[in-house]
């Protein structure tokens, strides 16, 4: 009989994908929503948030994995950094310590936990990280720590698209800097082959596309430059000026009431060099290897951009 999976952020960008992933594999789905949604096939929704004991107590029901995808990758604020990414994991773990089946749990966090300090959304994820290492609750957990995710109905990536059809695009001066990236579609593969084998308890992977050195921002940008064809101006920015662009971003906020998405901290997090995932994927994560290099995952994901009218 196949396993019941407890879901959170099914709605949004990883979890969507993930939740089709599942699906896919026969898995029946139980799965945490705010809004209420399209009854589906093997999905059983359930109306609420994590604070909410009720909602948390029906989503756990009978369940074997539990995936929390549920986040935020901006907000103006600390406090609402920690409420979204910190206090639901502790939330989920106490509920699966309470939970008779004892069922895995795996915490789909962010490379940027690394580093606590750089930011308020690291500092958030690594919080929620911290539920689970330091606790004596005994519950079985994963930690998936994520580099850049793209792919189909990725906002983000979609905004660099754009950005390069202006033929110009802006990054931190050292170009030292490397960073990882991963497709959706490997990171919901490999959540899935993590969630079946028992030798990941207790352990943190990071994941990225198997490419063992990164990329620059340089070449991220000349990579999706060319699959459209274009030749952007690059303009490299000295950390200075990036960070006033991140501290008036900040102060439209408080203006406008927008989040915006470079914000000072992000320029932190931005400027860091080392984004490169240390460990090899592939031999990481047994029965998965990541099928997309990032030429053929950035156009692919250009082409649903295109098939769905985004451009």
């Amino acid at each position: 009989m196949k396993k019941r999976i407890a879901l959170t952020g099914a709605t949004g960008f990883i979890g969507g994908h993930l939740l089709e992933e599942l699906l896919s594999n026969g898995y029946y789905v139980n799965a945490i929503t705010r809004k209420p949604q399209q009854a589906r096939k093997n999905v059983r929704w359930i109306e609420g948030n994590i604070e909410n004991k009720e909602a948390l107590s029906m989503l756990l029901e009978e369940v074997d994995v539990v995936i929390n995808v549920a986040g935020l990758v901006k907000a103006k604020t600390q406090r609402e950094f920690i409420a979204a990414n910190s206090h639901p994991v502790l939330n989920l773990a106490n509920a699966v310590k309470a939970s008779h089946k004892n069922p895995h749990f795996i915490q789909v966090s962010s490379l940027v936990a690394r580093k606590k300090n750089i930011s308020n959304y690291a500092t958030s994820k690594h919080q929620g990280e911290m539920h689970l290492k330091n606790n004596n609750l005994g519950i079985k957990w994963t930690i998936v720590r994520p580099p850049g995710v793209y792919g189909p109905n990725d906002n983000e990536t979609l905004k660099i698209f754009r950005a390069l059809s202006w033929r110009i695009t802006f990054s931190p001066s050292n170009s030292a800097f490397r960073v990882s990236w991963i497709h959706v579609e490997d990171l919901v593969k490999a959540i899935s082959c993590l969630m079946e084998n028992s030798e990941y308890y207790n352990k943190t992977v990071e994941l990225d596309d198997g490419n063992k050195n990164g990329y620059s921002y340089k070449e991220f940008y000349n990579t999706a430059a060319k699959i459209l064809t274009l030749k952007p101006l690059h303009i490299t920015l000295p950390k200075f000026i990036l960070k006033i662009l991140g501290h008036t971003n900040d102060l439209l906020s408080s203006i406008i009431g927008y989040t915006p998405m470079v914000s000072a901290m992000k320029v932190n997090e931005m400027c860091h060099p080392d984004w490169v995932c240390q460990n090899n994927a592939e031999e990481q994560v047994t029965g998965w290897t990541p099928k997309y290099n990032l030429e053929k995952g950035l156009k692919e994901t250009l082409d649903w951009y295109k098939k769905n009218g985004y451009m």
